[in-house]
């Protein structure tokens, strides 16, 4: 077979589709930080292997703080307005504080819970809905009379309407903001920042994880109640849509009532302790069983930590749809008003607690499949006729059972074998593939590495670093037997280097035509790494000498022209491309061009986030034809136009690193781990995936970074999928279904593992169907639905506007909410902002969109672009993290002995100022970066024993105007941070480069950047936001 010509996509049997995966990593975990953690590299030429942090086990499973929540009906309802209840309204509410201010991470992304179960479903024609009576109003003020002349109250809101005895509205009053008259209160400002403090009744001084409420201030919320709504009491609003009801909403604090909520202190104002944030973690793994008594059971969060078990449909890891509960027709879904999607990452990490993944081998006969739409074998399959048939569960084919595959039906009518064959029992299967799903045979890795030796590159020591990082990894390469590695650097020409067997030195090719690419097949290129790694070794570390910077070079960069070559390089085989680049490229193929955001306005189009060189593009299409991927790492410290580059990433199953305002001793363990997890991490090679639905649903579209082929939109071919990535696949209704039935997806992997197996992964999920749009709303997975408006945001902003990216956030959630409120909470007080249970974080997880790099005002063109993406690849685990970080008390740890000694997920505090104590430390962590800030009345003691200065005078002055590194010290406290970052690293997959803060430098900035919760110049606070949202609610009520 001719391999010199591009590679066809693999075509599958007649009328058939794809499925496969790669092999469970190895020790089954977490990615784990591979060790080399503290030691920069010297000064000068090659950077010695670090040795500070030791190398942990592989890391027990990807995933956030965030933590289960119990399972409940409770609807939350916030009221913003300063109207007061009628007389003898809300009493005092029993009960202990159920306190959130503490935050776990999500990732669980954070804080989403466990969702509610399923409700009872539908009504009985002619039953009089239930009214729901779990609210949880939030800081309604006892007091009787007008409100205060200060009260802030919204103008245009009505009065709450008389209510029944006994009951009391709740509401959030919207007190002045300190020096903004009729604004909102909000956190304070973080100490030292030179803001004025919080006035009385705004809570008192930090509390460990996060503002405390007062006692007795919230008891356990109150379960949803049925019955008809009282006479005279019809609910008001517009009539529901088919399936819904007009529940009416029961303030807390009426009789029988297990507590209420009242505002905090004298002074009627918000009590930011009161409002929705991420829930505390476990302490123990959570067992997950993916069906229960035969239903589907809604996911915990996704970054949570949690133990699959397949009880027939997938686990979550691998696939999560946006509603646990389908809507029986395109109306009722567009009645609610949100979206149905599934988040898809095939290859997912498990957790070393999951059930491992089985391996079916069929031999001759391959997998059993429909005839007619070519669905896999699953558990939603039914036999018939003693075995000799079964019904296809997508399209409701009868298919005849091949002679090989029969077996007899026991008396429940499930076939003997059904729990001995893993594809009749589980929801996530691989197959062995046959050679019909095969056009050559499977490809060997092939890794070609392109590191920028320009002018700058070696001055930064980024060239230094690369090398060193490349020479360590290749003594952990999987299957060195039958990898292959090449290597070229670049400046102003392209050098090749060429291993000849039985030479002692390696040959230099020059390409000095940077116009006309081409690749050299005068000399080997590629070579085995068993047989040449000490050579190879070898040539790396001479590498810095050769392009030594005291040598008059010239200070162009041809990184196009070299990134084009690498590629041809691979046409034969197929492989990876991993460039290391340091400049924009400014000679050759490819050629760039400086490009800022000065003067770009807020409804300006972003034109800087468009590809200024659309033959990139071209570049990508072809590489994906060829199976060729390509990952870029940035270790620039000026403008490289990330926008540009990331079209090839993006279209070839690619990856980004971004390491910008690289610094050696910063950068080379991050570098080293995430270049040896890019290599080791669960992946596959030549993919293809599709997704099928069942009868009634179709798939309109995909999201992520894939290669998308003009002549078969139906298909997502992958030259490079790995346990990092994730797509999103649009769902839409073709026919209304049956309500109280299931419907059905399925996801199949055809690939290559790195061992030279062809395999086909199959994830099937079995979700319910119903009629009613209140058990919609309670199936509703707040994870797979940021996903979606992450990956929306990230799509729109090249050539849009920041305006209508922001819009169109905030507008998504008013449409969710307000659909809530119009059909299921219709009776509530105007003045009460009703938040359903599954999605009661949406709005914090928005703020925290609108105040991330893609979104916020002064963000740089290379740091948004890449922020799109990064938002465009990333699994549901992930993309939480991000958006709300984690903040950890450190010197408390090291004060009660968690940071060493602790088990299992560090829980952490509010990302508001108002959770940093005066004098302590604190470590911010989102899964891509860390940094260590230090309060300046931090101890001295303290900052000798972690950072090694005596003061915080001496920290700000320490190395500047270089960032500081934090070493390991031979002390106990930074014995015990090392051993911290380790867990944190573990429990994200990722190591996360660390940055110590300090007055005024960047990652200052940064840090307080990433308290979301608080007022900042990249927007509103959290309560502010959430009045903002109740105010354009009630104009759409009116």
């Amino acid at each position: 077979m001719n391999l010199g010509g591009p590679r066809p996509p693999f075509p599958p049997p007649p009328g058939a589709g794809f499925g496969g995966a790669p092999p469970a990593p190895p020790s089954g975990g977490m990615r784990p930080p591979f060790p080399g953690a503290g030691m920069p590299p010297p000064p000068g030429g090659m950077p010695p292997p670090p040795g500070g942090m030791p190398a942990p086990p592989f890391p027990p499973g990807p995933g956030s703080v965030g933590g289960a929540r119990p399972p409940t009906d409770q609807m939350r309802s916030m009221s913003l307005s300063g109207v007061p209840p009628p007389p003898g309204g809300m009493p005092p509410p029993p009960g202990p504080l159920n306190h959130a201010g503490s935050f776990p991470g999500p990732m669980p992304p954070p804080g989403a819970g466990i969702r509610p179960p399923p409700g009872p479903g539908g009504l009985p024609p002619g039953m009089p809905p239930p009214p729901p009576s779990g609210g949880t109003p939030i800081g309604m003020p006892q007091q009787v009379g007008p409100p205060s002349t200060n009260s802030g109250m919204l103008s245009g809101i009505p009065p709450p309407p008389p209510r029944m005895s006994g009951s009391g509205g709740g509401s959030i009053l919207a007190n002045g903001m300190p020096g903004r008259p009729g604004g909102f209160p909000g956190p304070p400002p973080p100490p030292g920042m030179g803001m004025p403090p919080p006035p009385p009744g705004m809570g008192g001084p930090p509390h460990p994880g996060g503002p405390p409420g007062p006692p007795g201030m919230m008891g356990p919320p109150p379960m949803m109640q049925g019955g008809p709504p009282p006479p005279g009491m019809a609910p008001p609003g517009p009539p529901p849509p088919p399936g819904a009801h007009h529940p009416h909403h029961q303030p807390m604090g009426a009789p029988g009532q297990p507590g209420g909520i009242t505002s905090a202190g004298s002074q009627n104002r918000i009590d930011p302790s009161q409002i929705p944030r991420p829930s505390a973690a476990p302490t123990e793994t959570l067992t997950f069983e993916t069906r229960v008594a035969g239903q589907h059971v809604a996911p915990p969060p996704a970054a949570s930590r949690f133990a699959v078990r397949d009880r027939g449909s997938c686990g979550p890891r691998y696939m999560r749809a946006s509603l646990n509960q389908v809507p029986f027709s395109s109306d009722l879904l567009n009645n609610s008003q949100m979206p149905f999607v599934s988040v898809i990452a095939p290859l997912a990490l498990p957790d070393p607690a999951d059930e491992p993944l089985q391996v079916v081998d069929l031999g001759e006969l391959g997998p059993v499949r429909c005839a007619r739409c070519k669905a896999y074998m699953n558990p939603f399959m039914r036999f018939m006729s003693s075995g000799r048939t079964f019904v296809c569960n997508f399209c409701g084919c009868s298919n005849q059972t091949p002679d090989a595959y029969f077996c007899h039906l026991g008396p429940d009518g499930r076939r003997r074998d059904a729990d001995e064959r893993p594809e009749l029992c589980r929801g996530s299967v691989e197959y062995a593939a046959t050679p019909e799903y095969m056009v050559r045979p499977p490809m060997a890795p092939a890794h070609f590495f392109v590191v920028d030796a320009s002018q700058a590159a070696v001055a930064s020591g980024a060239t230094a670093t690369v090398c060193s990082a490349i020479s360590r990894v290749l003594d952990d390469m999987p299957h060195p037997e039958r990898s292959l590695v090449g290597l070229a650097t670049f400046d102003n020409v392209v050098q090749f280097y060429a291993l000849r067997p039985g030479c002692s030195q390696p040959q230099m090719l020059v390409m000095c035509d940077t116009t006309d690419v081409f690749a050299p097949d005068s000399a080997p290129l590629m070579v085995n790494v068993a047989e040449h790694k000490a050579a190879l070794q070898d040539l790396l570390k001479s590498i810095p000498n050769m392009f030594n910077v005291a040598a008059p070079r010239a200070a162009d960069a041809c990184a196009g022209a070299a990134v084009e070559a690498a590629i041809a390089v691979l046409k034969p085989t197929g492989g990876k491309v991993h460039a290391f680049l340091s400049t924009l490229p400014s000679v050759g193929l490819h050629m760039l061009k400086a490009r800022d955001a000065v003067g770009v306005g807020e409804k300006d189009k972003l034109a800087f986030l468009l590809s200024q060189d659309n033959t990139l593009k071209s570049l990508a299409a072809s590489a994906a034809d060829y199976q060729v991927a390509v990952d870029i790492a940035f270790l620039n410290n000026s403008h490289i136009d990330v926008a540009s580059w990331s079209d090839l990433a993006a279209s070839t199953g690619g990856s980004l690193y971004n390491y910008a305002h690289f610094s050696p001793a910063l950068d080379h363990d991050a570098l080293l781990n995430d270049l040896k997890w890019n290599l080791v991490r669960p992946q596959g090679m030549e993919a293809v995936m599709r997704l099928r639905a069942s009868q009634g649903l179709d798939v309109t579209s995909y999201s992520g970074h894939f290669y998308r082929m003009p002549s078969n939109p139906t298909d997502v071919y992958l030259p490079a999928i790995d346990a990092d990535k994730a797509i999103l696949a649009h769902i839409t209704h073709t026919e209304k279904l049956a309500p109280g039935a299931e419907c059905y997806l399925q996801a199949a992997l055809l690939y290559t593992t790195p061992a030279g197996q062809r395999r086909i992964r199959v994830h099937t999920l079995a979700l319910p169907i119903s009629d009613n749009v209140s058990t919609v709303f309670k199936g509703a997975d707040l994870d797979a639905y940021i996903v979606h408006l992450s990956r929306r945001v990230a799509g729109g902003l090249p050539g849009g506007t920041l305006a209508g990216a922001r819009e169109g956030v905030t507008s998504s959630v008013v449409a969710t909410l307000h659909a809530y409120r119009k059909y299921c909470a219709a009776s509530s007080s105007a003045v009460q902002l009703i938040l359903p249970e599954a999605l009661k974080l949406l709005p914090l997880y928005a703020l925290a969109l609108l105040k991330g790099p893609g979104l916020k005002d002064g963000a740089k063109p290379d740091e948004r672009a890449l922020w799109c993406g990064q938002m465009m690849s990333l699994p549901a685990a992930r993309i939480t993290p991000a958006l709300y970080p984690r903040l950890l008390p450190v010197h408390r740890m090291l004060d009660d002995g968690s940071a060493e000694h602790g088990s299992g997920v560090p829980d952490g505090a509010v990302a508001s100022s108002e959770s940093l104590d005066i004098g302590g430390c604190h470590l911010l962590e989102n899964g891509h970066d860390a940094i260590l800030y230090f309060d300046k009345q931090a101890a001295p003691a303290l900052l000798r024993d972690l950072v090694g200065v005596s003061s915080y005078e001496e920290l700000t002055r320490l190395g500047q105007p270089a960032p500081l590194a934090l070493l390991p010290l031979d002390t106990p406290a930074s014995a015990a941070l090392q051993a911290l970052l380790t867990r944190v690293r573990i429990h994200r997959s990722s190591f996360m480069r660390l940055r110590v803060a300090r007055k005024g430098d960047p990652a200052e900035v940064a840090f307080f950047s990433g308290l979301v919760e608080d007022r900042s110049t990249a927007g509103c606070s959290y309560v502010e936001y959430l009045c903002q949202v109740h105010r354009l609610i009630q104009n759409k009520m009116v």
